[in-house]
């Protein structure tokens, strides 16, 4: 299975530090490009907020997950490091810390494929420039609303500026070419 993945072109967390979040999750993991709602640490000297999954009416004013530093494979629940060279191969580890920052009206981001629910990824073909990815209740990962339609009111969303692709070495010999959005934040 293919984890999701995020490059970060241009986002104000490069230059405000406060944007920048050293989270941890006690429920889930977090792919690179999974959004999540955030609550502040409630004991005395740590650093680290918690990271949930967006609850219904609570799907605006989310963070995004980095893609993983920690190359660690959960095998029988034993980590294994750094077996695959494909990013893809690895997620942000619930119990194990990782960033996180917050998204900017402006921000410019493209998600992978894999950032997107099934739904979404079912409707490859008919995605195009403006349609919107945004949070929905109940997921990490970002759901397609036609341009059309626009964003929904009080939800994190992005508006796809084009779709690219990006190659990743296959198991074997040649190349995968993953697609990827590049989108601009529109709602914070």
């Amino acid at each position: 299975m293919a984890h999701g993945l995020i490059i970060e072109s241009k986002i104000a967390a490069d230059n405000v530090k406060t944007l920048n979040k050293s989270v941890v999750s006690t429920t889930a993991d977090f792919d690179g490009g999974n959004l999540m709602a955030l609550a502040a640490p409630t004991t005395v000297g740590e650093d680290r907020w918690t990271a949930t999954v967006p609850a219904e009416g609570a799907v605006t004013g989310l963070y995004v997950a980095y893609n993983p530093t920690n190359r660690f494979i959960d095998v029988d629940g034993r980590l294994i490091a750094g077996l695959l060279a494909d990013e893809r191969a690895y997620t942000n580890i619930q119990g194990r810390t990782f960033d996180a920052f917050k998204p900017k009206v402006g921000d410019e981001i493209s998600f992978s494929i894999d950032d997107l629910d099934s739904a979404s990824q079912a409707l490859i073909d008919s995605i195009e420039s403006g349609d919107i990815l945004e949070a929905k209740a109940g997921q990490k990962t970002l759901t397609r609303v036609a341009k059309a339609t626009g964003a929904t009111e009080d939800t994190t969303a992005f508006e796809i500026e084009f779709i690219h692709y990006e190659e990743f070495a296959k198991a074997g010999i040649g190349v995968d070419k993953v697609p990827f959005f590049r989108c601009v934040c529109v709602q914070e």
